[in-house]
């Protein structure tokens, strides 16, 4: 009989802790467009972004954590020179609470990937930055979608390349 308690109790646990591991993992994929600021507008265009994310977060707390990588593109001015790619890997951290129920901030670092793929004497480097910025969320059922904006700063050689990906994303 002790058994079959026991069983039944674990039976029990299993069923209840399975929704809330869930409800506490995300997987999100966004694209927008790439707005560089700053100096780097100064020498490139308008471009693109498209991020692919896994989000933890417990239901009931105000932080989280989103682990994302990301691809940016941004041609240059200059006709002739080609573009800019970024490719991204990032540790942030989320805050959101009662007072903002649908938005939320998120900032991280991050290891950026710099390359300039048509110009000949200039080699990829990895370099560190780090972004900051806010998103509203927008839930609907089984699946939610977002808005977000953030700053990014890569700490190149000379001046930092500075970036606004403006993004809209599905969160699963």
């Amino acid at each position: 009989m002790r058994l079959m308690s026991r069983a039944a109790l674990a039976f029990a646990a299993v069923l209840v802790a399975a929704p809330a591991l869930r409800a506490q993992t995300s997987f999100s994929i966004a694209a927008g467009a790439a707005a560089p600021i700053g100096s780097t507008a100064d020498d490139l265009k308008m471009g693109y972004n498209a991020t692919v994310g896994l989000g933890i977060k417990p239901p009931v707390a105000p932080l989280g954590l989103r682990f994302e990588g990301m691809l940016n593109q941004m041609d240059f001015k200059t006709s002739g020179l080609g573009s800019a790619r970024l490719i991204s890997g990032s540790a942030n951290v989320t805050l959101s609470g009662p007072a903002v129920p649908m938005g939320y901030l998120i900032g991280g670092v991050g290891m950026y990937n710099v390359a300039f793929p048509d110009l000949a004497n200039v080699d990829a480097e990895n370099k560190v930055g780090f972004n900051i910025g806010a998103g509203l969320n927008f839930p609907l059922t089984g699946f939610g979608t977002f808005l977000e904006a953030r700053l990014h700063v890569v700490n190149t050689e000379g001046q930092s390349m500075k970036f606004v990906p403006v993004t809209f994303g599905i969160k699963f």
